[in-house]
């Protein structure tokens, strides 16, 4: 793992770049005062963590962390900071954690266990889980669901675009059956909602004659968290979305 460290006080960031090895002693930390320095190597190394200072010299910390981030937009963000009047505008941003000074290794530990990889890890360990950012994939109980026809699972990945609006089977079919019979549709649905049935969620589903939906109040899935603002799910989203399916493509996340 490569860590990302900016502190413009010397004395601090040597504390910071302690307690950091104490915390993951076989990582590899990139230290610096400055904000040029920091900058100068993020063309050749990405890190996985940066855990930047509010106040480096010229340069707001948040505004570093958005130059981090649009070269390098997996990095999580911890800030590690005297001051709490950025913590607003550090979380609008997705930062995984806002860390107020003096820094300890327990305060770094809590960071680590809110980071990214973490959350999406714990989300999939307990029931269902849908996840839409990267390829899409539904997780029961933290394992994939492979029961899933290849058609059967892109019509819940349709449902799940969506987002809670109720669909009629003419509109699915065109999108992404190519205009195939009703009957075909028809067949399609009864294999989710056996599937679906089968892990005792078949409640999810909205179905009504000829049209169907997601009933977003019972489903935990990145994209809906994405919309409902929450930071974590901001902090997830990298720029892509159900990957494996073009017309998911036109589905924009500013």
């Amino acid at each position: 793992m490569r860590i990302l460290a900016v502190e413009d006080e010397v004395i601090l960031l040597k504390h910071l770049t302690n307690r950091i090895h104490e915390a993951l002693p076989e990582a590899e930390i990139l230290a610096f005062d400055n904000t040029d320095d920091a900058l100068s190597v993020l063309p050749g190394k990405e890190p996985d963590i940066a855990f930047l200072d509010i106040a480096i010299g010229d340069m707001n910390g948040v505004d570093l962390a958005k130059l981090i981030k649009a070269q390098h937009p997996c990095c999580d963000i911890v800030f590690c900071t005297g001051y709490s009047d950025y913590a607003a505008q550090a979380f609008d941003l997705g930062a995984s954690d806002y860390l107020l000074k003096p820094i300890t290794k327990e305060k770094i530990e809590h960071a680590l266990s809110l980071l990214r990889q973490n959350n999406v890890r714990k989300l999939t360990e307990q029931g269902l889980y849908i996840r839409c950012f990267g390829e899409f994939e539904v997780f029961y109980h933290g394992e994939p669901v492979t029961s899933f026809t290849k058609r059967s699972k892109e019509l819940l990945a349709y449902l799940v675009d969506k987002a809670g609006a109720v669909c009629t089977s003419a509109d699915i079919s065109n999108t992404i059956f190519r205009g195939s019979s009703d009957s075909y549709f028809r067949v399609v649905k009864k294999d989710l909602m056996k599937i679906l049935s089968d892990i005792g969620q078949e409640d999810i589903l909205i179905n009504v004659w000829g049209k169907l939906g997601i009933n977003r109040e019972k489903v935990r899935c990145d994209y809906f968290d994405y919309l409902d603002g929450n930071p974590r799910a901001v902090n997830q989203y990298k720029g892509a979305y159900m990957l494996q399916y073009d017309w998911a493509q036109t589905t924009l996340l500013d």
